[in-house]
């Protein structure tokens, strides 16, 4: 005859809500503590970021518009004026904008910090005129404003050492966030129960907000929290490698000609002309009539603004939409220089889904996918992100360690909570540690913070035993 399995009473079911809540409400009031001043400056450079973009569109009105939309003068013409104003340095790049914006042509300059940085002239296609020069940052092609705030924003001016800031608050903003909702989600039935005509204190009315807030706000952090961690140092290496583990690369045009040696392989820029020049190497003059005939071609198969990247002898050269508002993402060609025919495409639209997405992520975190709404999307997620976590701090300021009430800081479930719940729903426990693990090993400065968090939690609890206190995270 079968053994009947024991029938788990009502107390027994209670009690492990009540310490899986425990559990959980634990870990999003302490993590939001500990995490919150990084989320803090993160929504706060975050908003001013995501406004750059029409900022910049008004400072530098000059620059980026033309006279008129006509296009009088050829763009042979228009590259050899702004090699006029910079000499010593070799064209990396020709910009065709939209009819009504003016040309960049684009330097690589050895004096800059990084080669994410180039020097731009800005010519109007319409009178031949340069109607400005500076530097410019990344595919987004940020001004100096826009690129000082993404520093600041992803590094906070400190270099490698400050993207330390950025992805540890992006680790933590999904966990942080699902935990959230799961106790939004267990918490709904009691609230409904007990909401009747009853008035909420001031701490009642700021948890309220605080629930709802971040319930409109998740979906919008867990897309922060995925496109923020492809920047990052560590789980965006990890990233990388799972991509090129599964052939999910990002399609390239290739620029071998038929009938060319292949060149030897070099750096990031070692198939521009002059092979990515500096101070010390002789500067190589763009081929006019090559650029014309790409142009040309360019015209045909893309959609500008597009640039132009020169490439050595014996190369094709590249064509690229640059990352703009309002498409599904770039198109690039590979164009004969000696006859303008197309030699390799890379249409978007062939790319691998995983590519595609990875491009969309970056381009909506960027605020460069649907214009100025993109943007003021961004600002406001970013400002909802600030009235949280100031509304965490908010509920946590009168439950604050004080001399008076030592470290109390909220109720803890019982030693031992989490083996018992293990034994009592082992699949449930056993496939949320297994997402644990791999969120672990995505975003290697949530584990070791994570860890950190642990081993001090115990060292209190341990202490705590023995004086009889509370601990901070009791």
């Amino acid at each position: 005859m079968a053994t009947l399995a024991p029938i788990k009473t009502p107390t027994r079911a209670r009690d492990e809500r009540t310490t899986f809540i425990q559990l959980l409400r634990r870990f999003h009031f302490h993590a939001g503590i500990l995490v919150g001043p990084f989320l803090l400056v993160t929504a706060i450079t975050g908003f001013l970021y995501a406004l750059a973009p029409a900022a910049e569109q008004v400072i530098h009105a000059d620059q980026i518009h033309a006279s008129s939309t006509a296009q009088t003068v050829a763009l042979d013409r228009q590259v050899a004026t702004a090699q006029e104003q910079h000499p010593a340095l070799q064209v990396s790049g020709v910009i065709v904008g939209k009819p009504g914006d003016t040309t960049r042509v684009m330097f690589d300059d050895a004096t800059l910090k990084s080669s994410s940085y180039r020097r731009a002239v800005f010519v109007d296609p319409g009178t031949g005129a340069v109607r400005g020069d500076t530097v410019l940052y990344g595919s987004g092609q940020s001004f100096p404003e826009r690129a000082w705030l993404s520093e600041l924003h992803r590094r906070l001016l400190l270099g490698d050492v400050g993207r330390i800031y950025s992805e540890l608050a992006a680790s933590w903003l999904a966990p942080i966030t699902l935990v959230g909702l799961i106790l939004w989600w267990r918490g709904r039935r009691n609230r409904s129960q007990t909401a009747g005509g009853k008035t909420l204190s001031a701490g009642g009315r700021t948890l309220r907000s605080h629930r709802r807030i971040g319930v409109v706000i998740a979906l919008g952090l867990f897309f922060l929290s995925a496109t923020g961690l492809t920047w990052s140092q560590y789980a965006g290496q990890n990233v990388t490698n799972l991509r090129n583990a599964l052939d999910w690369k990002t399609p390239v045009v290739k620029t071998d000609l038929p009938g060319s040696p292949v060149a030897p392989a070099g750096g990031e820029h070692a198939d521009h002309a002059g092979g990515g020049t500096t101070a010390a190497e002789p500067v190589v003059p763009v081929d006019g009539s090559a650029l014309l005939r790409a142009a040309s071609t360019a015209k045909q198969q893309l959609r500008a603004p597009y640039e132009i990247t020169p490439m050595a002898a014996g190369k094709a050269w590249k064509v690229r939409e640059t990352r703009h508002s309002w498409t599904m993402g770039p198109n690039a060609v590979a164009v004969d220089p000696a006859s303008g025919s197309v030699t390799s495409r890379s249409d978007f639209a062939d790319w691998p889904v995983a590519a595609k997405l990875t491009d969309w992520g970056i381009r909506l975190h960027m605020g460069l996918v649907f214009g100025l709404a993109n943007q003021i999307g961004l600002a406001a997620l970013a400002l909802a992100l600030g009235i949280t976590i100031v509304q965490g701090y908010r509920m946590w300021w009168p439950r604050r360690p004080t001399r008076a009430t030592g470290w109390q800081s909220g109720r803890a479930p019982k030693a031992g909570a989490f083996l018992r719940l293990a034994r009592s729903r082992p699949v449930p426990v056993a496939l949320g540690s297994l997402a644990v693990l791999a969120w672990c090993w995505l975003a290697p400065l949530f584990a070791t913070s994570l860890a950190g968090f642990l081993i001090v939690d115990a060292a209190l609890r341990s202490a705590k035993k023995e004086t009889g206190e509370g601990s901070c995270c009791s």
